[in-house]
């Protein structure tokens, strides 16, 4: 069984606060660092970097430089990002499934898997549907069900190469993987209506419950620098806790509920219905389970959040999968995630059984691919025991047996399937017969 810790950072996002992955200096800064070498002067700094030459004069204001043809080497001087050249970003889908639309200025379309996403997109994902993008420098940034995000920045800059990353939440939600950044001007951003999240080299979730007005964060690697508006002082959240922020500006802050235990959660799932049961701990009020095709989760498949302990797939074809479930504690904060891989076979099986002109008649069909066969058992009394009839290595989908004596028995039905040079066996539940006397 392959068992694979997940590594995830959540930032929510509340009224009027803003959330920052340490460092937040370098990672939310709007300038871009340069430092002076011999023969520069900011009117040629200007020529070869500004968007307008003349934009030398913004320059010169802001760092207070009284000549604009004289500069000190080795003096370091701030340049807004608005004022510099650059270059766009790539950004290409990695995965889409369901119903994704993309929307320019130009027009809208279906999002096609290796479709190019420029600055100024905006992507919708709708129900049950998901799309993952790969940008330029190894990051991903995933959209879940029920998503609108904005484009807002695709950027390497000419001076320094620099990349800007920047993406706005209309509604929904992301998922963000952001490689280690290379150059400390890079900068990658996620927004919302009433904040900014920005990060250097980490994984990280935004989430907002519209029931309940309330915003999560949920710190697995990495930390937090948590500011509210009004308010100078700055909460840091380290690896292992999570918060819950409401409109009032209310903070709950808490230790995460560590990995859930699933019930055999590598077994084969051969059943029409994909089943995932938690074994349930004390302080759990919920859970949610993300299906994917993949261990990075790029590809995903579905995504539940329920209050039961129990999940359901359905309509999953063949293949190989992962799994990814997390406890919810009563604060609604999600807790450390775990993964598990687990097999896809279908091999449904259900069975039937009445009286007939020649005796008991037991029937059943079967779902799924490959070579089967077939195997059938009663037993008198109570299931298990010495069985009076244990036929295997049945062809046919129907079994007579006459003569059966006044009494109670239990049956059941297993179909063997040969696939992928692997045998499975799925039985159905024991059934029971009552024959009167």
């Amino acid at each position: 069984m392959l068992h694979i810790w997940g590594r995830f950072l959540f930032l929510g996002i509340c009224a009027a606060i803003s959330l920052i992955a340490l460092p937040a200096a370098a990672a939310d800064s709007d300038t871009i660092s340069y430092t002076v070498k011999r023969g520069d002067t900011l009117i040629a700094l200007g020529k070869s970097y500004l968007n307008a030459p003349g934009h030398y004069r913004i320059v010169q204001r802001d760092n207070a430089i009284r000549n604009p043809r004289y500069l000190p080497i080795g003096k370091t001087i701030l340049i807004r990002r608005d004022l510099l050249k650059y270059t766009p970003a790539n950004a290409r889908i990695l995965s889409v499934r369901g119903n994704v639309t993309l929307r320019s200025a130009t027009g809208s379309g279906a999002a096609q898997n290796g479709q190019a996403v420029s600055e100024g997109i905006r992507i919708t994902t709708g129900p049950s549907s998901f799309v993952t993008l790969g940008l330029g420098n190894g990051s991903r940034i995933s959209l879940p069900s029920n998503s609108d995000v904005r484009v807002r920045l695709l950027r390497s800059y000419v001076l320094g190469g620099s990349i800007d990353y920047d993406f706005d939440i209309i509604k929904g939600g992301t998922r963000s993987t952001v490689v280690p950044h290379k150059n400390k001007d890079d900068r990658y951003r996620v927004r919302t209506p009433k904040a900014v999240s920005a990060v250097r080299g980490t994984d990280f979730q935004s989430r907002y419950e519209e029931d309940s007005s309330r915003d999560f964060a949920e710190v697995v690697e990495g930390a937090l620098a948590v500011e509210t508006s009004g308010n100078a002082a700055r909460t840091d959240l380290p690896a292992g806790q999570g918060l819950a922020l409401s409109n009032d500006r209310g903070m709950t802050r808490e230790s995460l509920l560590p990995e859930p235990a699933l019930i055999d959660p590598g077994k084969m799932q051969v059943n029409p219905a994909i089943m995932f049961t938690a074994n349930p701990g004390a302080n759990e009020s919920g859970y949610r389970f993300t299906l994917s095709s993949d261990a990075g989760f790029v590809d995903q498949i579905a995504d539940i959040i329920t209050p039961d302990v129990q999940a359901s797939f359905d309509g999953l074809a063949n293949g190989n999968y992962f799994i990814r479930a997390r406890a919810i504690a009563p604060s609604g904060i999600q807790g450390q995630p775990v993964t598990y891989a687990f097999k896809r076979r279908l091999n449904g099986v259900s069975a039937s059984a009445g009286k007939g002109d020649d005796g008991y008649s037991f029937k059943w069909l079967s779902e799924g691919e490959g070579k089967k066969s077939f195997h059938f058992q009663l037993f008198p009394g109570q299931p298990g025991g010495t069985a009076i009839a244990d036929e295997a290595a049945l062809s046919a989908g129907e079994i007579i047996i006459s003569d059966l004596p006044p009494g109670t028995y239990f049956w059941r039905v297993g179909a063997v399937q040969y696939l992928d040079s692997e045998v499975s066996t799925n039985w159905t539940d024991f059934e029971k017969l009552s024959i009167a006397p």
